[in-house]
């Protein structure tokens, strides 16, 4: 298990050994740009959006192009509007109040919070619900007083983001997840499990009647596959809409999550639900939730030890890219959250856990198109994850990811990367993040055969650009 004090030692440590050369078998990586595998995915999500405070924030958050920002837990933030923001109990505060009425709406900074996320490009996933209250009271995760006066809120909220109601925008949302983490308990929902599938149904039922072209679904499961004798075979029975089926994971071992995934997926084929996506919307470093391990986790989300969460990052979206998961998004990017890889929180300018998410902006909509990576090793390591895309002008980029949550892991590895006729009269150019560099250009030798050449340290990400 790691600790601070094997942590700390991990730097010293690694550099007495490279200086007398600890090196094991290089990887090897083939790319075969000509064999196609599927469209590049939106992987790089996140929960949480641009700052509408500071400027330098949202400059960041334009370059990464960061494809969809999960609206949970923005209540919690005065980056976004704390209290007033998002959430059903923020936007229609008192629940008795006519829901047809627009003066008995609060939208001042979710409007906000909305038009700085479509101004940097993020399309907004919006979670209808309240935020998590991990307090001793619990002020609105107990089930609605009207279960059917509850959807309608709903609807006006979906009418004003994207159909103009009560002066409102037009935003064209296409995601609305019903509630969170139903399963996890009174700091999520405070009702029995037939009280929310009821909650679910009704409001499920009311919306897609209401919007049939836009994506309901839910409800962000804290388990991958919770309640699962009740909540697919409830909705298929009852024929409840379920267009994407949302669920978390929190861990250390990224082969785990792909693991997790297919279970997710082969559940839901099995039950029916063939055209649901599914999609994993919170995930982050966790060895555990408490004590010395919950510590640890923290600086490896955000603090000393953020290049071992920006090497995890870099892993996830390679693996996640071959997996059966529509789309991925990373918990969470507030500001002061205590969670966020991406932003440093008084500046909030990018930190090393970014640069995945910007770098995976670049394959998603700069290359696109998902082709065959094979990779050997004499030593068939499980720390080392690779993808690789092409454009329609047949650049080629190539994904490197080094990771392991093994903290006595000190070598340096070699990876080369080839093409099946050699690639001789192309360039290239890396750009390579660790533990001294942060997504660095770094020249690439070339071998005999033509291979492009680099080195990886522990928990190290390299982004190959082949011209």
């Amino acid at each position: 298990m790691p600790s601070f004090k094997n942590s700390v030692c991990v730097f010293a440590v690694w550099g007495a050994m490279v200086a007398v050369g600890a090196e094991k078998p290089a990887w090897e990586v083939v790319v075969d740009p000509s064999a196609v595998v599927a469209p590049i995915k939106p992987v790089n999500g996140v929960n949480g959006g641009p700052s509408v405070r500071f400027e330098g924030n949202a400059v960041d958050w334009r370059h990464a192009r960061i494809p969809f920002g999960r609206t949970h837990d923005m209540n919690h933030s005065w980056e976004y509007g704390g209290p007033h923001t998002i959430d059903v109990d923020a936007v229609f505060p008192n629940f008795d109040a006519d829901e047809t009425d627009p003066k008995n709406y609060d939208f001042l900074y979710t409007d906000l919070v909305l038009e700085r996320m479509r101004a940097c490009g993020t399309e907004p996933f919006y979670r209808l619900g309240p935020s998590i209250e991990g307090g001793p009271k619990k002020y609105h995760t107990a089930p609605p007083k009207n279960f059917a006066k509850w959807a309608r809120i709903c609807e006006h909220i979906i009418r004003h983001c994207n159909e103009g109601w009560a002066n409102g925008r037009r935003d064209g949302i296409r995601y609305w997840e019903i509630w969170f983490e139903p399963d996890l308990g009174a700091s999520a929902w405070s009702g029995t499990k037939e009280q929310f599938l009821a909650l679910y149904k009704t409001a499920a039922v009311h919306l897609k009647a209401q919007f049939p072209a836009l994506k309901i679904g839910g409800p962000g499961f804290a388990s991958h596959l919770a309640w699962k004798e009740d909540f697919l075979p409830f909705c298929r029975r009852e024929k409840v809409p379920l267009d994407f089926y949302s669920w978390h994971v929190y861990g250390t071992d990224v082969h785990d999550v792909g693991r997790r995934i297919r279970e997710v997926r082969a559940w839901l084929d099995e039950q029916g639900f063939t055209a649901t996506e599914s999609i994993l919307d919170e995930w982050n470093y966790v060895l555990k939730w408490k004590g010395g391990e919950w510590l640890y986790s923290r600086q490896v989300e955000s603090g000393l030890f953020v290049q071992k969460g920006a090497a995890l990052a870099a892993a996830m979206m390679a693996e996640c890219q071959g997996t059966p998961v529509d789309k991925v998004m990373y918990y969470d990017t507030r500001a002061y959250g205590g969670m966020n890889m991406l932003f440093e929180p008084i500046s909030h300018r990018a930190m090393k856990g970014y640069y995945p998410f910007f770098a995976w902006g670049k394959m998603l909509y700069d290359y696109g198109t998902q082709v065959k990576t094979s990779v050997t090793a004499s030593d068939k390591s499980p720390e080392f994850f690779a993808s690789a895309a092409k454009d329609a002008r047949g650049r080629i980029a190539v994904w490197l990811a080094r990771y392991s949550n093994d903290d006595n892991i000190h070598d340096w590895r070699t990876v080369n990367v080839r093409l099946p006729d050699g690639g001789r009269s192309r360039r290239a150019t890396c750009h390579l993040t660790d533990d001294v560099r942060t997504y660095t250009e770094i020249v690439v030798d070339r071998d005999k055969d033509g291979a492009w050449t680099l080195t990886l340290v522990p928990n190290a990400f390299a982004f190959l650009e082949i011209e």
